[in-house]
């Protein structure tokens, strides 16, 4: 038995390093990437190129650490995994100098990524995914989504109709559904939504300028930082967090 379980949890990388340092920063029992690896920010001086490098290491660690490493996929991985969604939602700053080989590095490895994963830490349950799961985006699509477990939502990546669901993008980032998807809703979606019965969802995708959100039924890390959550339920940041200006 591991005392003093801890595991680190890694936002939205868009081409950036911070996961880098993060790693060194404590032993972990899981390290947990949320998803987005490539598409950077060009007002970040990131090219491509960086990022496409970055996201290789990434695929590096996870092949070293099998079992500890979780490569969770985001909205923009998703447009290289699959055509069909890419078709449904189009593909903002998309990497089209570096498709081929993403769609390759995404979908000759497919068991390397998913969309949901589960842990219970200190008694607590905990939901990982990119953006979160909402019950209005449940109800929505309640003939496809048997259970809101990783186990079944995981099985989204498996179909059309799966990715169909994947696809929608809510009101709050301009689309049309009453809520985005597990890869598109926003944090404000997520907080207003019930939430799931016993569980504590963990999440990126909507970017904070000044540090995370964190209440007593969800967390949005998205703020190029690393994080680390413990038995007590804390979720600390690992590397620093600073205030973002564009």
């Amino acid at each position: 038995m591991i005392m003093n379980k801890k595991i680190l949890i890694i936002p939205d990388v868009h081409g950036r390093t911070f996961w880098r340092t993060a790693l060194d920063t404590g032993n972990y029992e899981k390290i947990i990437f949320l998803g987005d690896y490539v598409d950077p920010y060009v007002y970040e001086g990131i090219d491509k190129l960086q990022a496409l490098s970055n996201f290789k290491a990434i695929l590096s660690l996870k092949m070293i650490y099998r079992d500890k490493v979780v490569l969770l996929l985001g909205n923009h991985d998703l447009c290289y995994y699959s055509d069909h969604y890419r078709n449904k939602v189009g593909g903002d700053r998309y990497d089209y100098e570096h498709e081929k080989e993403l769609q390759q590095l995404f979908r000759s490895r497919t068991d390397l990524f998913k969309l949901a994963h589960e842990e219970t830490l200190g008694g607590k349950h905990y939901l990982f995914s990119h953006a979160g799961v909402t019950m209005t985006w449940l109800k929505q699509n309640s003939g496809i989504i048997v259970k809101p477990d990783a186990a079944h939502l995981n099985h989204l990546l498996d179909t059309n109709k799966g990715m169909d669901t994947l696809a929608q993008v809510g009101a709050a980032r301009w689309g049309i559904y009453p809520s985005g998807s597990m890869v598109w809703a926003d944090i404000e979606e997520l907080l207003e939504s019930n939430p799931l019965p016993d569980t504590y969802q963990i999440v990126g995708h909507t970017m904070q300028m000044e540090g995370p959100i964190v209440t007593d039924k969800a967390a949005c890390l998205d703020c190029r930082a690393g994080f680390s959550l413990n038995e007590k339920g804390e979720i600390l940041p690992v590397t620093e967090v600073t205030p973002y200006e564009v």
